[in-house]
């Protein structure tokens, strides 16, 4: 069995024929646009196969005023999850937090527990909307989102303030897997065309052009594969190759997904959730995107 084979094979054991996705509400407006992207993925009208989403809000504020109670958010959410073109089995889970944890603990245990597949986080939350952190650019990432980031095995999907709208649409979406053809990218590319990508949608795929004799250095060979691999899904591929000696690995993914306009940027990663192991190009890359990035968690590493 090829190195791509294998990729699609544990993506298909790891998900299974479900994807699971949850996603944390605390009433601000970027976890409102967490929402909607996690319904465009879980929306049943858009992706034939089966898809659940958990919606997961942490009580952590008792005093917390009545638009942001459970009971205000939840509704919220069920005028989010329903509509002509929706069709979501979704699930409203208040989650209380003990004194002794904190709302990521709380998050990615409760996502790890529902067997999520992806968790959609808000770069941002309510204190960051509301003045009581401060935040000068949209490189920032609250506690919450950079703990979920570190701290579960499950795979992140982090949401900004600059991101596209996606309310739940049934196509039309361009997806981005930046890829060093290691086995946690091409899991990443693997979930991006085995669940996530649509026939109406455009995957772009880009290979870092390296000079040191690994696979990279002959990228338009390694990246047939990719294409013949979104072929036979019936998706529409695009490939890059490139690489700009003068910047970063991270401002080169970071600057194609500016120009091709990205919706939604996916790279691999390796390490466990208790070593808080993010690669340096992952970490940049989900801290500066403008668009949503996904962090695809690889395990076995």
């Amino acid at each position: 069995m090829d190195s791509f084979e294998e990729s699609f094979a544990y993506c298909h054991h790891r998900v299974g024929a479900t994807l699971q996705v949850a996603v944390a509400v605390d009433g601000s407006k970027v976890s409102k646009k967490a929402l909607d992207l996690a319904v465009a993925l879980a929306n049943e009208k858009r992706h034939p196969d089966d898809a659940t989403l958990d919606i997961l809000h942490v009580k952590a504020d008792p005093d917390a005023p009545a638009f942001l109670s459970p009971e205000h958010i939840e509704k919220e959410c069920a005028l989010r999850t329903t509509g002509p073109d929706l069709k979501v089995d979704a699930k409203f889970h208040a989650l209380a937090k003990p004194a002794d944890q904190s709302v990521e603990h709380v998050l990615a245990k409760a996502a790890e527990a529902r067997g999520a597949d992806i968790l959609v986080v808000g770069a941002t939350g309510l204190k960051v909307e509301q003045g009581a952190v401060h935040a000068d650019s949209f490189a920032v990432m609250g506690s919450t989102c950079d703990g979920s980031l570190h701290r579960s095995d499950v795979s992140v999907a982090i949401v900004k303030a600059t991101s596209f709208d996606t309310r739940g649409e049934l196509g039309g979406l361009t997806f981005l897997v930046a890829t060093d053809d290691s086995p946690a990218a091409r899991l990443a590319f693997a979930l991006t065309v085995s669940k996530l990508a649509t026939p109406a949608d455009e995957v772009h795929v880009y290979v870092n052009r390296d000079v040191d004799g690994s696979p990279t250095s002959h990228p338009d060979e390694l990246l047939k594969h990719y294409k013949a691999a979104c072929d036979a899904k019936k998706l529409t591929c695009v490939t890059h190759a490139g690489r700009d000696h003068t910047t970063s690995v991270a401002d080169d993914i970071l600057k194609l997904a500016r120009d091709i306009g990205a919706d939604v940027l996916l790279l691999g990663t390796n390490g466990h959730a208790g070593a808080e192991i993010i690669g340096s190009v992952s970490l940049k890359c989900a801290r500066s995107a403008k668009c949503t990035c996904v962090v695809v968690k690889d395990p076995r590493a």
